[in-house]
């Protein structure tokens, strides 16, 4: 499985969580299966016409992990069956962690802003 996790530092594991998924930096993207990953440019953050929710689902990105996004990109994220997790502060592997151990929740009306 892909799980995508926003992230505005130098696209690493011990990097933090971007605070607001669809504007950050880039995105990690973690396979579970091959437990490797790949960076991209968020391709809104960079002047392009793809919204991310869009962009990730052609990645094939299955779940992400956020603190919070906004309302069109969370209808998106629904539309194209991708869940979204609340993250935790820390860093993704931190987030990445608990994702393993089934220990983040999904995403509240209060994480949509």
């Amino acid at each position: 499985m892909k799980i995508a996790i926003a992230t505005n530092e130098r696209g690493f594991l011990e990097d933090k969580v971007a605070f607001h998924f669809g504007q950050a930096k880039s995105f990690l993207i973690y396979d579970t299966e091959t437990e490797s990953f790949e960076i991209y440019p968020n391709p809104e953050a960079t002047g392009g016409i793809e919204l991310p929710p869009d962009f990730l689902h052609r990645q094939e990105v299955k779940a992400v992990i956020t603190f919070g996004l906004g309302p069109k990109a969370f209808r998106k994220f629904k539309n194209h069956n991708i869940k979204m997790y609340k993250a935790v502060k820390g860093t993704i592997l931190e987030n990445l962690q608990k994702f393993k151990d089934h220990k983040l929740n999904g995403l509240k009306k209060e994480d949509i802003f």
